[in-house]
């Protein structure tokens, strides 16, 4: 079953030493970021889930995500206890550094997906996740639009404002049917990225009650940043006060 749902943007901006000097003006992301992880880790999960967008579709145990095309030195295991020369995409090296802030000290593997799997092979790996026995989160990393300004990465599109606010009412109301039904071509128009990973946790997601809250709506880069919690309707009473939050510290450089 799905205990919760974290949804955060991919962006290696979100690592302070990949910030650099721009490192506050993406404070209230990062941050916001690792609450979401965070609250929905508070449910008593048994397994974390990374949801992301790669070049195919496949499930990692173990693998390395690398930031050194960012100008950093830096390695991130998915599971610190089992490194592993697997490479990692982008966005599961995200969810893996993610992990490694919060403290997550449980199970956890990541679904990389290919963007070009049809609607059908997207819906049965949904199906997979929410049928599966073990109480599980989902952390969705996955960017909006990369079209909100003539200096986004993909210039700007006059329909990327309106695609992320979409997709922020959506997460705003823990709506699974809506996140669904995102249009796919509309998405790839517009450079949203997040597309395939959405898709995934809407139908893991489909069916149930969420108590849904959106952190932070914005497009610092021209890229739509989304942030927000889905904590299944009755977890939110199972929610453990674990304590005050650990500071945040960047995971251990590998050899």
């Amino acid at each position: 079953m799905i205990s919760g749902v974290a949804f955060v943007p991919s962006t290696p901006m979100l690592v302070p030493s990949v910030a650099a000097g721009a490192v506050h003006e993406l404070d209230l992301v990062r941050d916001a970021s690792i609450e979401a992880l965070r609250h929905v880790c508070r449910s008593a999960p048994e397994r974390v889930v990374v949801v992301g967008a790669g070049t195919v579709t496949a499930w990692h145990s173990v693998g390395t995500g690398t930031l050194h095309g960012f100008g950093v030195e830096l390695d991130v295991a998915l599971d610190p206890a089992s490194p592993s020369p697997t490479h990692l995409p982008l966005a599961h090296t995200i969810g893996a550094w993610l992990l490694a802030a919060v403290g997550w000290p449980g199970d956890r593997v990541a679904l990389e997906l290919d963007p070009r799997a049809d609607a059908g092979a997207l819906a049965a790996l949904g199906e997979e996740l929410v049928s599966a026995p073990m109480r599980t989160v989902l952390l969705v990393v996955a960017d909006g639009s990369a079209a909100r300004s003539e200096k986004a990465p993909a210039s700007l599109h006059p329909q990327a404002a309106s695609f992320d606010a979409a997709v922020a009412a959506a997460l705003r109301a823990g709506d699974p049917v809506a996140l669904a039904g995102l249009d796919r071509d509309l998405a790839s128009d517009v450079s949203a990225g997040g597309w395939p990973a959405w898709q995934v946790a809407a139908v893991a997601s489909a069916g149930g009650a969420y108590d849904a809250s959106l952190l932070v709506e914005e497009a610092p880069y021209g890229v739509g940043y989304l942030v927000a919690t889905w904590l299944a309707a009755g977890a939110a009473a199972r929610v453990v006060d674990r304590g005050a939050p650990a500071a945040v510290s960047e995971p251990a450089r590998l050899p």
